[in-house]
């Protein structure tokens, strides 16, 4: 009986996962859409228009394009290759379009946070070239205070994975012949980010942000439902290409 109940415990375990994924995937697929229905839109009349309305659709979502996006992109093309190379498509233009579109999201997502990251460095970088760790910190200090709410956790990873390049220098061990008085610097640097970021002021600072991309993720979903009763209703009117239909289910379902 101890173990019917183990089994019976695990499977109810495994259907939550399984729908919380579905969830989570379909929330991810809907920020791509988002993104293609800007390529698509009809109004643009170049395509300078369209970049541009696609770099700045990706810069409004860009508290969306967190590291579960990221992810999933990498994800959904490694499958849709793998995919496609089991049958064979791979390079069939008539097949492989998704492929395509998603590399060409992935692309564009990377490139715009590429520029955020680049401001984190820059930031950083001024931070380091004060003299003093008085001063480092002061400078750090204005920095956070004027800092927008989307850039408080980005900056908080960046500061980490600098941090964590030093390998056994985080904890202090090692030579600094080799990495000099800058690895000092940045060692000091993340012990004041915890310091001045403890957090519960990240999760105050970034606030704004984390509700905004609430919504947006809500608004993406409700967008989905809207998609699907479309689906619906392309069908029962008989305007319905059941092969474009069945892919857009299997994509966005």
């Amino acid at each position: 009986k101890i173990l019917e109940r183990v089994i019976q415990y695990a499977q109810l375990l495994l259907k939550e996962v399984r729908a919380l994924g579905a969830e989570l995937e379909a929330s991810q697929l809907e920020i791509i859409r988002s993104i293609c229905q800007v390529a698509m839109d009809p109004t643009h009349e170049t395509e300078e228009d369209t970049a541009t309305a696609l770099t700045d659709a990706v810069r409004d979502m860009k508290p969306l394009l967190d590291e579960n996006f990221v992810a999933y992109l990498k994800y959904a093309i490694s499958e849709e290759e793998g995919r496609l190379a089991r049958a064979g498509l791979l390079d069939d233009p008539e097949h492989n379009r998704w492929l395509f579109v998603l590399k060409i999201v992935q692309e564009g997502v990377y490139a715009e946070l590429s520029k955020g990251v680049q401001r984190y460095i820059d930031h950083i970088s001024y931070v380091l070239r004060m003299e003093t760790k008085e001063e480092r910190k002061m400078l750090l200090s204005k920095l956070i205070d004027k800092m927008p709410s989307m850039d408080i956790r980005p900056f908080v990873k960046v500061v980490e994975n600098i941090s964590a390049s030093l390998g056994a220098g985080r904890r202090g061990e090692f030579d600094n012949a080799v990495l000099g008085s800058m690895a000092n610097r940045i060692l000091q640097l993340r012990r004041d980010v915890h310091d001045l970021l403890p957090p519960d002021r990240i999760k105050i600072l970034s606030r704004d942000a984390d509700e905004w991309a609430a919504r947006q993720k809500k608004k993406l979903l409700e967008q989905r439902g809207v998609s699907k009763q479309r689906l619906k209703a392309a069908r029962e009117s008989g305007g319905y290409d059941e092969e474009i239909g069945r892919r857009e289910v299997e994509r966005f379902d």
